[in-house]
Parts: C-alpha cells; sequence; structure tokens
C-alpha cells in the first residue's frame, strides 16, 4: 500500500493515476473536510479503487494508523511547512514505515535569499538525517494542470486580455516541467533501490529563454497577442507600491528579482538512474493548451 500525503493538491490527482496505471494499492491521507472528488473520478477513471485515511499533519496521534499500514509513502506537502514535516517525521518514527518520496523544489538551487528558499533547505535537511529510504525530487516550474498557477493562469490571461506582461529583456532562462513527468518520476522511483538516499533535479527536456517560452505559446494558441516588457527597476517598484496596497498581492517584488534569474537545471543523474525522460515545452504546452479548450 502506497501512502499519497498531501493527494488533494494540483499534483495528487496526475500521481494517483500513475500508480494506479502501474497497479499499486493507493491509500490517501486526508482532512476530514478535504474535497474527495477529483481523487476518486480519478480513480473510477482507471478502473481501480483507493482508500481514504482522515487525519492531520497538525496530529502525529491522527495520522499514525495510516502510516502504520502503509509500505511506502509519498509526501507532496510543500516543505516550506516544516513544522508539518516534522510532526511526519517523529510519527513515521513509531511505525516500520522506511521508503518514502518527497516533493522538493529546485527552488532550493536560485541564488536569492528568501526565507521559503531557507525553509526548504531545512526541510531536506530533516529529511537527510532522519534515516528513512528517502528519495528527495525537486522539480523545476510545474505546468500541466489547469489548476497550474503558471502556465494555464497566463493562457486564460492571454486569451482574455490580447496581451501580456513580462519584466526584464526576456533572455533569462526557464526549463519548466510538465505535470505527469513528474507524476511518472515519482512512479518509476518509488520501488527503485538505486534512489535511496539519493536527491534528483527533474526539469523540462531543454531550457529556453523567456522570449522563445513566448514564441512557442503564441505558435500554440494560434492567437497573436501583444508583449508588454518592463524593465526590472521599475517593475520592483509597481510592485511594491501594488503589494503595499491590495490586501491579496498576486505578485511581491522579490517575485520580479527571481524572474531574471537563470533557472537551468542538469539532469543527468535522474535520467542515469530512472531513465528520466521529459517531454519537450513544445509538446507539453500543446497539450495543456487543448485540455483548457476542453474544460474552460
Amino acid at each position: 500500500m502506497v501512502l499519497l500525503i498531501g493527494a488533494t493538491g494540483f499534483l495528487g490527482p496526475p500521481v494517483l493515476k500513475k500508480l494506479l496505471e502501474n497497479n499499486y494499492d493507493v491509500d490517501c491521507l486526508v482532512r476530514a473536510d478535504s474535497e474527495r472528488s477529483k481523487l476518486l473520478d480519478t480513480a473510477r477513471s482507471a478502473g481501480k479503487k483507493i482508500k481514504f485515511n482522515t487525519g492531520t499533519l497538525q496530529s502525529g496521534d491522527s495520522i499514525i494508523s495510516a502510516i502504520k499500514e502503509a509500505k511506502s509513502a509519498v509526501y507532496m506537502i510543500d516543505l516550506k511547512y516544516t513544522h508539518l514535516l516534522e510532526t511526519f517525521l517523529s510519527t513515521v518514527k513509531r511505525t516500520g514505515l522506511k521508503r518514502v518520496v518527497f516533493i522538493s523544489s529546485t527552488t532550493i538551487l536560485i541564488p536569492l535569499e528568501s526565507m521559503i528558499k531557507k525553509k526548504k533547505i531545512d526541510s531536506e535537511s530533516l529529511i537527510k538525517n532522519s534515516g528513512l529510504d528517502y528519495t528527495i525530487l525537486r522539480p523545476s516550474m510545474i505546468y500541466g494542470s489547469k489548476n497550474d498557477i503558471n502556465f494555464s493562469k497566463m493562457i486564460r490571461f492571454i486569451k482574455r486580455k490580447g496581451f501580456f506582461i513580462t519584466f526584464g529583456s526576456g533572455n533569462n532562462l526557464i526549463q519548466p516541467i510538465h505535470i505527469e513527468d513528474v507524476a511518472s518520476s515519482i512512479a518509476d522511483v518509488l520501488d527503485s533501490k538505486k534512489t535511496y538516499q539519493k536527491t534528483y533535479n527533474i526539469a523540462g527536456k531543454n531550457p529556453l529563454k523567456y522570449n522563445e517560452m513566448l514564441d512557442i505559446v503564441r505558435n500554440k494558441l494560434k492567437k497573436k497577442f501583444k508583449v508588454i516588457k518592463i524593465p526590472i527597476k521599475l517593475g520592483i517598484l509597481l510592485i511594491s507600491i501594488y503589494s503595499k496596497i491590495s490586501k491579496n498581492p498576486s505578485l511581491v517584488p522579490g517575485q520580479i528579482e527571481r524572474m531574471v534569474i537563470n533557472k537551468s537545471y542538469p539532469y543527468d543523474k535522474a535520467r542515469a538512474d530512472f531513465n528520466f525522460s521529459p517531454a519537450s515545452f513544445e509538446d507539453g504546452i500543446e497539450k495543456l493548451i487543448k485540455e483548457l479548450e476542453v474544460q474552460d
């Protein structure tokens, strides 16, 4: 039995689908008030049944029975919540569970200091010193779900407004990864002892300049749209003002600074150890656009 922790997040359904396709028995740890319909629909589409265990990472006692039943686990809670990870790890010590795959992020590799980066680094350190047969996967920017806050949001904005705003020259590199490649990586490493006590960066097939990415989106959308480029210093000033007057800002100055950093991540180790072979951005974004056309 594989225990999915964080299954109601946007990664949950594709990971569940991939595990069911690989004939794993799956148990989802969920809060009592969690929405389960997407997971149930995924299982139904696969012709499989799944089990739900109710609990919260705020309380070790509420999750211990689910952990005791599991042969392995996939931990998909954002590692910036170090206190929740601490609860999980301390509870695991009271059980016989040894094998856990953790989802981290390439945020750790960005050469800018932030509180979120520090928390993720601290969490990875706790995992590495836990005594578990762990594997840490660090995906780059994930896209491919209608619920992602990256390209789905961008595509919907472009369709509505006919333009898109960027900051900087657009020559910085990005290497987004399709959500299905993340799900496949989890399934591929789960029973692979070769990946025990290892950390892997996983990303899209090739790095792209931000401008190249926009050209691909334009071609796949088959829609002309204007790109408005705002210099970084002006962008930081404008977003600083916006973040102060908005009660719930969707952008903060630190995000603008990160937009001009090259985010290119070699994945040779993942390719060597579990044959990681991700989709190109061209293929991945075309698939997402078609899915959004059906769903929207």
